[in-house]
């Protein structure tokens, strides 16, 4: 089955089921609705009719031939009304007068004098200080003979002299009712009709929306194969078109991104491998030629094995099984990380200060967190100042099984806009004297790293005198990194 066409039937067959819902609802509340207004209203008439008659009930007047007459000649009064289409020409009302003992002193109908009326709850409930009302059917077989009564007290100085109940056959509003269902019905029927052709044109137009992407899609990259959907023919063309092309699409954005990524990790040990040449080319004692040869065969090494981690990389982004966790003496691997980047430091005479705790034995993949480590470390050097100062400390929190590594470098603050944006792919800031920007891959790479390692990364501008383990004060920028791993 086309799509379209299941679109089009789910949507009108919700349309139409809530449509009656609503209807049925509508229609089932009309009838007490019409006879609430009736009732309120019956509920001022005899409180009104119960004021005007108080003094003729005082006086006994009400069993007389003159009370009866004024009262048939008010209920027979010819009415000239059209109300809601409803033609309208005579009353339908009937009262009956009570004494204080619930008996019938006047019936307007002629058929009650005498009888007790105490026990209904119209006549019962005001006698007794409350709201009296009653329905009441005339004919049992017939739901619509039922009569609506209204009772109000009778009260003439202060003295209760008895109840006056007003009637209204319910008979008399159901024209209201029925005209009142018919519209509601009508209506419904319009605005489902409605309803369908505009889902029709919904769906139309989401198929024809399909079918654009879906041929747009198979202009850049022919259909192959591709996920199946059992529902909609449509939706299994557009996927086969759109897989196709994000896979390629993909792929290219990949190795873009895998070149920017190589090419950063290079520059750092090329930069090693640089200064300690340009070091060798002075007159230098013995010892600091081999230790300066010992940095460019190190840092030879670690371009060799760089180049072959970033061929892990690739698999690691793929299937996320490359990381080797074990036990990593981390003091060791900051030690190590500063003394290869030693002659880069001395080129700029930064001064570095580490606060490392006796053991720091962790779970994790070594040479990812040196690769961070080290990304970190020259992300520091490159903003520190010449004789300025790096200092890194390793704090330990048995107790949340955590470790949290300091990275501090003395500098100028990170701009407020940019710092929930540094550990972003491919931004980066101006490197201080000669403005030049990295790939801004680096600290992403950490980020990323850490993120692996189930660790938070954090960077904050530090003003002087914040940091306790500096044994100067500085301002600078601060790199929080947190690690949640087992320790000894």
């Amino acid at each position: 089955m086309s799509i379209f066409v299941r679109i089009w039937f789910f949507f009108s067959l919700v349309v139409v089921l809530s449509l009656g819902f609503i209807a049925y609802t509508l229609t089932q509340q009309v009838k007490p609705n019409v006879r609430q207004v009736v009732e309120d209203t019956l509920a001022e008439n005899a409180n009104i009719i119960a004021q005007l008659i108080a003094e003729d009930v005082y006086q006994h007047q009400v069993d007389t031939p003159e009370f009866d007459q004024k009262i048939q000649a008010a209920l027979s009064r010819q009415l000239n009304a059209t109300i809601w289409q409803h033609r309208k020409e005579q009353i339908n009302q009937q009262l009956y007068i009570t004494d204080p003992k619930g008996i019938v002193i006047y019936d307007s109908e002629g058929q009650a004098v005498g009888q007790d009326y105490s026990k209904w709850n119209d006549v019962y409930l005001t006698l007794r200080g409350k709201y009296g009302a009653r329905s009441t059917a005339t004919n049992p077989d017939d739901r619509n003979s039922s009569v609506m009564h209204i009772a109000a007290p009778i009260i003439y100085q202060q003295q209760l002299l008895g109840v006056v109940s007003i009637g209204k056959p319910n008979q008399s509003v159901q024209p209201y009712i029925e005209r009142a269902e018919q519209q509601l019905i009508y209506q419904a029927l319009w605005i489902a009709a409605l309803s369908l052709l505009l889902a029709s044109m919904v769906a139309y137009w989401l198929r024809h929306s399909i079918d654009r992407v879906r041929r747009y899609a198979q202009a850049l990259a022919p259909v192959n194969q591709a996920p199946f959907f059992y529902s909609a023919k449509e939706l299994n063309q557009v996927t086969q078109a759109l897989s196709e092309m994000r896979e390629k699409l993909e792929d290219r954005g990949y190795v873009e991104n895998y070149v920017n990524t190589l090419t950063h990790e290079l520059k750092s040990p090329l930069t090693a491998i640089q200064a300690s040449a340009e070091l060798l080319q002075d007159d230098l004692p013995l010892t600091d030629q081999q230790q300066f040869a010992l940095h460019i065969v190190e840092q030879s090494q670690r371009l060799q094995s760089l180049i072959e981690r970033m061929l892990l990389l690739t698999r690691l982004e793929k299937n996320q099984h490359v990381l080797e966790f074990q036990s990593v003496d981390l003091n060791h691997l900051i030690q190590q990380c500063f003394q290869q980047q030693q002659s880069a430091l001395q080129l700029k005479q930064i001064q570095t200060q580490l606060d490392l705790p006796k053991h720091g034995l962790i779970h994790a993949d070594p040479f990812w967190l040196k690769q961070a480590l080290n990304n970190l470390l020259d992300n520091a050097r490159d903003f520190c100042p010449p004789q300025g100062k790096i200092a890194v400390q390793v704090q330990q929190d048995p107790s949340h099984h955590s470790i949290t590594l300091l990275f501090f470098n003395e500098g100028d603050a990170i701009p407020e806009y940019a710092l929930n944006r540094v550990f972003e792919t491919y931004f980066s800031l101006p490197r201080p004297h000669n403005q030049q920007r990295s790939t801004g891959i680096g600290l992403s790479i950490v980020k990323q790293i850490i993120q692996q390692h189930h660790g938070q990364i954090s960077i904050q501008n530090i003003e002087a005198n914040r940091l306790d383990f500096l044994a100067t004060h500085q301002s600078g920028v601060l790199l929080t990194l947190i690690l949640h791993t087992n320790f000894t």
